[in-house]
């Protein structure tokens, strides 16, 4: 039984470290963003809830020195803590959408459609990966966004408003 809880900490470390390594890789791509999204990622009650239970259990751990699952709690506050420094944006490589990074290549269209509860805001939706993401951004920023994406020959679909 000790092998295989000893397999399950290292599971869930490597687990853990994965989501570390791509909350890094994104939040290095996102130095480049030259047109941020307005829909920053904001912390919420549960990321905060979920570092502290994490916390609380490293320190439990400690305190009955039970080290298994040490590495796996670590890396999953960690986890908690880079997830909320992510921004989205578009950059010259591409656009991050959360912790997803699409290159030009892999997106097929965009448009840009008002949303009708801000005037101060447009919502940029972008096809690609069988997939749709979106971005808010800055109504001021429209031409900008159009531009980058014909530069990069992305088709516009048809444009609401």
């Amino acid at each position: 039984m000790d092998v295989w809880i000893v397999v399950l900490g290292f599971v869930l470390f490597l687990g853990f470290f994965v989501a570390v390594m791509v909350c890094i890789s994104a939040i290095k791509k996102q130095s480049g963003i030259i047109i941020a999204s307005r829909l920053h990622h904001k912390l919420n009650i549960s990321e905060v809830v979920y570092a502290n239970l994490g916390m609380i259990g490293l320190v439990l751990l400690l305190v009955f020195r039970y080290y298994t699952f040490v590495p796996a709690v670590i890396m999953f506050v960690v986890f908690i803590v880079l997830s909320t420094r992510i921004q989205s944006g578009i950059t010259e490589q591409g656009v991050i959408v959360g912790s997803t990074f699409i290159e030009w290549e892999f997106m097929k269209s965009f448009k840009l459609v008002n949303d009708p509860g801000d005037s101060n805001v447009i919502i940029l939706k972008i096809r690609a990966n069988r997939r749709q993401y979106v971005l808010v951004c800055d109504r001021r920023d429209r031409v900008a966004i159009h531009d980058i994406f014909q530069k990069n020959k992305i088709k516009a679909t048809e444009t609401v408003g």
